[in-house]
């Protein structure tokens, strides 16, 4: 990477920052916020070599764009650098939404634009609190669509990876069903325990008695509002839906106590116990890369049902490229998958989709 502009200098956009110029001391890495102090002070800390006062001079000539703002900030960020960016350039975003602004940063920019989410993140907000390391080990989804480019979808891919995180795709309406339950919900829920235990008016003995636990639990009600506000009006409909569940949930909790029923109550922890260790059981990732080969159509929505496919079995695609026939038609799609036996997954299913899958040998650095 030599040219890269990160849009927003917060805690994402300070932490993409430093993680790109530890891993590419030489990165012309430009930086543009609207709020100047925050821009000031990612230049002051290495996150970024060169700050904008404009977002499309910002954009200007960047190999790739990361846009790390609020969700509400988004459209009249695309709105501005549309026509100012390369037709090369690749545009990731790091949103935790990604229906709505998958549609439009394709609108803005078509198949160069790959929806992005990094599940990493803390309480603390802002460009003090940026860290090289907030991705290492976590998993950054993206979201291709049919007229997502190959070459842009390796590009956001690279991004991730050599920020530490394991890259996961996902449909960007399924991503917005499966963070409304693993985060959007837990956050309103952790803001509503809080709510509820400090509502009795009680609240120097609230302090006192509260254990790690209950700090644990609501550790993330200390993060900012306004974020919160901006990303819950962009999954409104998968957030109401797992809200929905969540209160059947708990409803089946309240009847089985109110009526005693002791043992269906024990085994309705039990599974819970049982799915939270399956859940948080570190996935089995390494592995000696394997490389897959597979000749495919040149149809719009290959390179999404490849790449969802890995997602799904959990196989890490270290590296990609398509190979375009002289021909025309068709092309080959080379991957390299961590792991002999995630890529023995994911060939057979595949092969399933009916796809010729082979092994080759692959250089990549060509």
């Amino acid at each position: 990477m030599r040219n890269v502009t990160l849009l927003g200098t917060g805690l994402i956009g300070g932490s993409i920052g430093l993680g790109l110029r530890r891993a590419f001391p030489g990165v012309n890495l430009v930086g543009y916020d609207r709020d100047q102090e925050s821009v000031d002070e990612a230049l002051e800390r290495g996150a970024i070599s060169r700050a904008s006062q404009d977002p499309a001079d910002a954009a200007a000539g960047a190999e790739l764009v990361v846009i790390a703002v609020p969700l509400g900030q988004v459209q009249p960020l695309l709105d501005s650098i549309a026509e100012a960016v390369d037709r090369s350039a690749t545009l990731t975003d790091v949103g935790s939404a990604k229906a709505e602004m998958v549609l439009a940063g394709q609108a803005a920019v078509g198949g160069r634009f790959v929806g992005g989410h990094p599940m990493a993140g803390s309480e603390r907000r802002g460009i003090e609190a940026a860290d090289p390391d907030l991705f290492q080990d976590a998993a950054w989804i993206l979201t291709p669509t049919p007229v997502t480019s190959s070459g842009a979808y390796a590009a956001a891919s690279q991004l991730a990876t050599t920020l530490g995180a394991r890259v996961v795709a996902v449909d960007p309406s399924e991503h917005d069903s499966l963070v409304a339950r693993l985060s959007h919900v837990p956050q309103i829920t952790a803001s509503a325990l809080v709510d509820m235990a400090s509502r009795a008016g009680d609240r120097e003995a609230l302090l006192g008695l509260a254990g790690g636990g209950f700090r644990d639990v609501t550790r993330i009600a200390a993060s900012d509002p306004g974020l919160w506000i901006s990303i819950l009006r962009s999954n409104r409909a998968a957030v109401l839906h797992s809200l929905r569940r969540f209160g059947d949930s708990l409803g089946d909790a309240a009847t089985l106590i109110e009526n005693e029923r002791w043992d269906e109550l024990e085994a309705w922890l039990s599974r819970s116990r049982t799915a939270r260790l399956e859940l948080f059981a570190k996935p089995d990732i390494d592995g000696e890369p394997t490389a897959l080969s597979l000749m495919v159509p040149d149809r719009p929505g290959v390179l999404a049902e490849v790449t969802t496919e890995a997602g799904k079995l959990g196989a890490n695609i270290e590296d990609l490229r398509i190979v375009h026939s002289t021909e025309g038609g068709r092309g080959r799609l080379e991957l390299v998958v961590a792991g002999s036996d995630e890529a023995e997954a994911l060939s057979k299913a595949l092969e399933a989709r009916g796809y010729h899958v082979d092994h080759p040998d692959i250089d990549f650095t060509t």
